[in-house]
């Protein structure tokens, strides 16, 4: 049963990718972090308002990664913002133009970054500002589970290839509502076995870990296992309804 679903629902998947390449609905945004940095990312918009999903890129890359995740979790409903951390993309400027070099001062930065995106994501007026989804890839993932911690609309989350820290992990055990979807690839040992452990602490019964084999680091496996874009919208759709909660979109 699972498995016919599954197919049907990536058949449908397929044919809205279809109508979303030829539309192309979004547009480069701006957003100011609480000590006025800027950062740069792209919004997505959805036509009739729904829930918001916000997607942390990995450090190993920027928002681009998410490209088709985007245009795919849009097109099943949802308005989808993808910014780039400071240090990487678009948003390399003043001091922050190099994340090797920077690596502790941008990662100290990431919780207040990733706060202003959520602020401006809420503040959109198609976007149900009750009903939020947080995808997170590598050290993303740790950002995701903490904002989930600091803001409860925060429904679920997924977690590709990486852990969080003590203080994460209680904030899992002790949210037995909210569940989580993680993936990583077996060769991958140390990210593989975090997302394990962090998976392990929820008490979700739908909160479930997905391996594989030689498909790479967080979203980088996207290539390997095409997949796991349509596994993660159906995650969602089953997760975060588009009409649920029993709130209308914000539409203002």
């Amino acid at each position: 049963m699972k498995t016919a679903m599954k197919t049907l629902w990536l058949a449908s998947i397929v044919m809205l990718l279809v109508t979303a390449a030829a539309r192309g609905e979004h547009r480069a945004v701006s957003f100011s972090a609480a000590d006025g940095f800027t950062l740069q990312g792209a919004f997505h918009s959805a036509d009739k308002g729904g829930p918001g999903i916000l997607l942390l890129h990995q450090c190993n890359a920027d928002r681009r990664i998410y490209d088709q995740l985007a245009v795919m979790l849009n097109t099943a409903g949802y308005n989808v913002l993808a910014f780039d951390f400071r240090g990487f993309g678009g948003s390399k400027a003043g001091e922050y133009t190099d994340f090797t070099a920077q690596r502790q001062l941008i990662i100290e930065r990431m919780p207040g970054d990733v706060d202003s995106a959520l602020t401006f994501l809420t503040s959109q007026s198609t976007v149900n500002n009750r009903a939020l989804g947080v995808v997170g890839g590598s050290c993303g993932v740790n950002q995701a589970v903490q904002a989930s911690r600091r803001h409860p609309e925060i429904r679920t989350i997924v977690l590709l290839s990486g852990g969080t820290d003590a203080e994460g992990e209680a904030h899992i055990k002790s949210s037995p509502t909210r569940p989580i979807l993680g993936a990583a690839s077996e060769e991958d040992t140390n990210a593989a076995a975090a997302i394990k452990k962090s998976v392990g602490l929820s008490a979700h019964r739908d909160s479930r870990v997905e391996m594989f084999k030689d498909a790479g680091h967080a979203a980088s496996m996207f290539a390997k296992q095409p997949d796991l874009e349509a596994d993660i919208v159906i995650w969602f759709r089953a997760n975060l309804p588009v009409a649920g909660y029993g709130l209308p979109p914000a539409i203002k």
